[in-house]
């Protein structure tokens, strides 16, 4: 979106503008507040946030050439006289329907796993880091904070934003990066908002459709970009404020049981398999390292894949040529260690389909020789230390590439499989399906399985139990969110 910045003094002489006179800030968000309910904002107790949308798998789809939707719904609860809240949401797409629940009581959070039948404690209890997306969707929820935050907010040079003047304004945002308000001159409501992140650049939330609730009024529709592309379409829409609220929703269900110990990932760590491979990450990034007469294969270019592969040097003591770097698929996040690889002097190893997705997610666009191409079937170095690679498709990808090494009968995939649990049979979904018979149709030996997100290595009886206990995923009854 290309934007025309105006001057000060255009502004003065079309339209009505705010006094630079005194603090300017606090006059605009004096009167964006009144714009959308004054007192009635200042006194919030409690809102609900009900939203559906339509969600274009960006960076995620099935090949790069055809972008899917699926839908997506997320209901955020929040108590604020209370201290509590809970946020209920759903994703469907084509591998299936995933849902999920968080509910914070003052300082105890927990999260629900529907398919497994579960629960436990959430990473946080602050409603803005469960539910910082969710709040963020809402322009309401943004003057509301606003309001809070007079003396961090800055006033910004004004700017035209469809055809119309708007004031920007900077404010922090509870977990978030400084936020920008697209601020319409007239109106004094907000048009857009805009933050920025590391991995993904710009993202865009644009605010229409303005409606009155309760005495306060809140955009009936939100859509949601990242670096310009669509993300979230708004479907329907609809917020509430001060209603009278059940302790029950706050709850939990009967009959969840207490989830199994997460393993800790807060450490970089490797876990050696056999005599010529390690599986190193922290947090969901995880990569496994294959010494062969061929030098130091990679496999799995998650962001942060230099870390990892110091952290592989430092373990091993080995220090051959980082070789070859196997990509395991084309979406967005499983690309972001392109650099690092190239970087490093390793060639990346992926498929004709997915070569100019993975040249695009470059910084310097790589030339042929930077590239080994898979058809089907490929093998890097010699005998039972080297790597064999397949080319198999799922539900989640039309073109993988599965990792086998024979010396330890070890297989890399990423997000078909896993959990973040120390022990436990990982719950199935339709990829866990697909990934099981394309194993089984390639008739090797596998004993061991390594994944991009989970530190744990599993067992290739864990993932057979996985896919017998699969039944597919439906939105729980009684759910707001899945009526």
């Amino acid at each position: 979106m290309t934007r025309r910045l105006l001057s000060i003094m255009c502004l003065l002489i079309v339209y009505p503008t705010i006094s630079m006179a005194g603090d300017a800030e606090n006059e605009l968000i004096d009167k964006v507040v009144s714009a959308y309910g004054g007192d009635a904002i200042l006194n919030l107790e409690n809102y609900r946030i009900e939203e559906y949308y339509l969600s274009p798998a960006v960076g995620q789809s099935h090949t790069p050439a055809l972008t899917e939707i699926g839908k997506s719904a997320q209901v955020l609860t929040v108590d604020i006289k209370n201290n509590r809240a809970v946020f209920d949401n759903y994703f469907e797409g084509r591998g299936g329907l995933f849902q999920g629940t968080t509910m914070a009581d003052g300082e105890i959070a927990n999260t629900i796993n529907f398919q497994a039948g579960t629960y436990g404690e959430a990473g946080s209890s602050d409603p803005h880091v469960f539910g910082g997306g969710t709040m963020r969707t809402s322009d309401t929820i943004l003057v509301y904070e606003l309001s809070k935050a007079k003396e961090q907010s800055k006033l910004l040079e004004d700017s035209v934003y469809m055809g119309r003047p708007h004031h920007l304004l900077s404010m922090p945002f509870p977990s978030s990066s400084e936020l920008t308000l697209y601020v319409d001159s007239e109106t004094f409501l907000i048009s857009k908002m805009q933050r920025s992140n590391a991995v993904f650049g710009n993202l865009d939330y644009v605010y229409s459709n303005y409606q009155l609730s309760d005495g306060i009024k809140f955009a009936s529709s939100t859509n949601f970009s990242i670096a310009g592309e669509p993300n979230l379409i708004s479907v329907k829409r609809q917020l509430s404020f001060n209603q009278e609220l059940n302790d029950q929703q706050f709850t939990l269900p009967e009959g969840l049981a207490k989830e199994d110990e997460r393993i800790d990932t807060t450490e970089m760590k490797a876990n050696k398999i056999g005599n010529n491979a390690y599986h190193v990450g922290q947090g969901n990034a995880y990569s496994l390292f294959v010494d062969t007469d061929m030098g130091t294969i990679g496999i799995g270019a998650y962001a942060g894949l230099e870390d990892r592969y110091h952290h592989y040097r430092k373990e091993s003591e080995n220090f051959k040529p980082f070789t070859y770097e196997v990509i395991t698929h084309h979406h967005a996040d499983h690309i972001g260690g392109i650099d690092a690889a190239l970087n490093l002097g390793a060639k990346l190893v992926t498929v004709a389909e997915n070569l100019e997705t993975v040249s695009a997610a470059a910084s310097k666009r790589p030339s042929s020789s930077d590239f080994y191409s898979v058809n089907k079937r490929a093998t890097l170095g010699s005998g039972r230390n080297g790597v064999e690679i397949y080319e198999v498709s799922t539900i989640h990808a039309a073109s993988f590439l599965l990792s086998y090494i024979p010396q330890s009968k070890t297989i890399f995939i990423a997000d078909h499989f896993g959990s973040p649990f120390a022990s436990g049979t990982p719950v199935a979904g339709q990829g866990t399906v697909d990934m099981l018979t394309a194993i089984n149709k390639l008739g090797i030996d596998v004993k061991n399985i390594a994944t991009a997100h989970n530190a744990r290595i599993y067992t290739f009886k864990e993932l057979e139990d996985s896919v017998a206990g699969y039944t597919p995923s439906v939105c729980s009854a009684g759910r707001p969110v899945c009526k």
